[in-house]
């Protein structure tokens, strides 16, 4: 049976799963927050392969062994392995996933009203769903053009039945059905690792083979033209520009990569899946698909140009079309599977800024959870279906990208200001983010129309984008006040919402986080009254940057006011509401936390805090590899009966 055949049948069964999944996670969906952030379940494993999934995309297939035809085999494991899988997702993983889960914003322009205010979430998110648009769109298209011309399927055709499969499992199943799915075709493309490594020691041989067939000269140093590409250049390619736009901006800045930290059961579990991805990316991105290219080249020295009239980019193709039909079927089924996953991530990245922080923030600030569900179904479709149209559009998805990719890069520099400096203020972040986003759009108009293309001119835009956001953010800076530097006026008398917070705080739910969600608002609203019970002297914030600037203590002055209104118990060991779970699972067998929502009342995002607030303090265990499990331990049980009698 031909390559085309045999991927027929493996798509047909690919397809298949997809959908049955999208019509079991369906049954999960109870409310908005089930559907954008998936009820904050999402575990380390699944994460680790979901976050995986996003850089492990058919552009880099492409990109990697293209690489190495360009430069030789060293630069290219830098490109994509160090600048992007090394030092993109690890500094992500260091610097940002576990403040980003501490502060419980949804989503990234959420979390720029917490810090900034609402001009900046309104700029970012607008800009935030028209690169999501542009990314989506690109991805598919790419991956369909691939498809047509291996299986002879029309390319419009290959789009149409690609956005049919996962519009049908993201529209029903929203985070839940994207991170299942994710985790199925992460699990395909980490296969295919030693899979291609095996195929290529058994057919080739060793680097031998390479060595002596590459026309190059040295293939770790050069290219198959026997020329390279620079170590520092603001051109592209460059290694220098690699780590500028692979390692900060396309991760920094974007809210694919802040949703799968928001969907995420703890802050470790946030932290070490970003690790633990990195290595499966750096695997794949920095040796795997490099060394591809070296094969291929070795083998083929008279298909790329300069000598024939391949370009370096057609690499993995040429190396499908030399593979047993199986294989072939096997690596392009990978090759499709990490597009589908990259593509339903950043669709939903988009579709839940519109949910999130549009039509909830702007139109619906009172609406609950549950009244979100059906919405956030129908601006996902609208979503889908937008891209499917861009899909289209001549060049549309290319324009798109291309803006996509600009406008990143100012947003990171805001985010990571903003995670490290207390006194960054509003207007150092909207005049930054608005100035970089206006320059990077001019000069990719500019790149597009051909009118004065600075790209070929100066070079990449990343790092002049980059300075010009920095540079007018640190001006614009001088002339605002950060909104965090504030006077303390001791006030004793709060409102009901304030006595409510500071009494989570007394109880140990000292996080952003776990405020949020016991509360079950928006960000912005309990960002607001924490600052309100600052100003007023009541609590403190552990620190002016990082984890510890949304993580809170009670003062003295606070455990005073709390006495005048409510009797405390400071040495209490767990509040009511953790006795009441820990009555709930004290028979000691595992069961579902969503079962535990009804049966206690407390709404799945508080119950999360709950649960986590429980598992620190060593009383509860935690399971479940899709949905969350929960068991009480020798600990928990001691407290429980110490209660008890008392």
């Amino acid at each position: 049976m031909s390559t085309a055949g045999i991927f027929t049948i493996f798509f047909v069964i690919f397809g298949f799963v997809m959908v049955v999944v999208g019509w079991i996670t369906r049954k999960w969906i109870g409310r908005s927050t089930d559907y954008l952030v998936a009820g904050r379940q999402i575990n380390l494993l699944v994460n680790t392969l979901g976050v995986a999934a996003i850089g492990y995309a058919g552009t880099t297939l492409t990109l990697a062994p293209a690489f190495t035809l360009m430069g030789g085999l060293v630069k290219s494991i830098f490109m994509l392995g160090v600048a992007y899988s090394l030092t993109g997702i690890i500094s992500y993983a260091l610097l940002i996933a576990p403040v980003a889960r501490r502060t419980g914003a949804h989503t990234l322009p959420e979390w720029l009203e917490i810090r900034y205010d609402r001009r900046v979430r309104f700029v970012v998110t607008l800009t935030t769903i028209v690169a999501m648009l542009g990314i989506t769109a690109n991805n598919v298209l790419s991956m369909a053009t691939i498809i047509s011309g291996f299986t002879g399927w029309s390319v419009q055709m290959t789009i149409l039945i690609t956005f049919a499969i996962f519009m049908f499992f993201t529209v029903l199943g929203g985070m839940w059905a994207v991170t299942l799915t994710d985790f199925i075709q992460g699990v395909l493309c980490t296969i295919a690792i030693p899979l291609l490594l095996g195929f290529l020691l058994v057919k080739y041989g060793g680097l031998s083979f390479v060595a002596q067939n590459w026309p190059g000269g040295d293939f770790w140093t050069t290219g198959i033209a026997g020329k390279t590409f620079p170590w520092f250049s603001i051109s592209y390619p460059s290694v220098l520009v690699a780590f500028f736009l692979y390692g900060m901006a396309l991760v920094w800045g974007s809210n694919s990569y802040w949703i799968r930290v928001s969907s995420v059961r703890s802050e470790r579990v946030a932290k070490y899946s970003f690790l633990w991805a990195a290595v499966i990316l750096f695997l794949a991105n920095g040796f795997m698909y490099p060394l591809l290219g070296a094969y291929v080249g070795a083998a083929n020295p008279g298909a790329f140009v300069p000598r024939g009239s391949a370009a370096p980019a057609a690499a993995f193709g040429i190396f499908l079309r030399t593979a047993p039909p199986v294989l072939a079927a096997y690596f392009l089924l990978t090759t499709m599977a990490a597009s589908i996953s990259t593509s339903t991530t950043y669709y939903m990245a988009g579709s839940s800024v519109i949910v999130r922080d549009l039509y909830q923030r702007f139109f619906k600030p009172d609406a609950k959870p549950e009244q979100l569900v059906k919405p956030s179904m129908v601006f996902n479709t609208i979503f889908g279906l937008a891209s499917l149209l861009l899909c289209f559009f001549p060049g549309g998805p290319v324009y798109l990208f291309a803006f996509a990719t600009a406008w990143l890069a100012p947003v990171a520099v805001i985010v990571i200001l903003g995670f490290y400096s207390r006194k960054f203020s509003s207007s150092g972040a909207f005049v930054g983010g608005l100035v970089g986003l206006i320059f990077m759009s001019i000069w990719t108009l500019l790149d597009l129309t051909k009118i004065y293309p600075l790209s070929s001119k100066i070079g990449h835009m990343v790092i002049p984008g980059l300075v010009v956001s920095l540079a007018a953010a640190i001006i614009a800076n001088f002339f605002g006040k950060s909104k965090y530097e504030i006077s303390v006026q001791k006030r004793d008398k709060l409102t009901e919402e304030e006595l409510k917070v500071l009494e989570l705080i007394q109880k140990g739910y000292n996080i952003m986080a776990e405020i949020t969600d016991l509360l079950d608002v928006d960000s912005s609203k309990s960002s607001e009254l924490v600052l309100s019970l600052e100003e007023a002297g009541v609590i403190e914030r552990l620190g002016n940057s990082g984890m510890n600037f949304y993580s809170f203590k009670v003062t003295d002055f606070g455990k005073e006011v709390l006495k005048k209104v409510k009797k405390i118990d400071e040495g209490a060991e767990i509040d009511e509401v953790g006795l009441k779970l820990l009555e709930h699972v004290k028979e000691g067998k595992r069961i579902l936390a969503d079962k535990l929502s009804r049966e206690t009342g407390l709404n799945p995002m508080a119950l999360a805090t709950v649960i986590n607030s429980l598992v620190r303090r060593g009383y509860l265990k935690e399971g479940g590899l899709w949905r969350r499990t929960i068991s009480i331990t020798r600990e928990g049980l001691e407290v429980l009966s110490k209660f008890k009698r008392s």
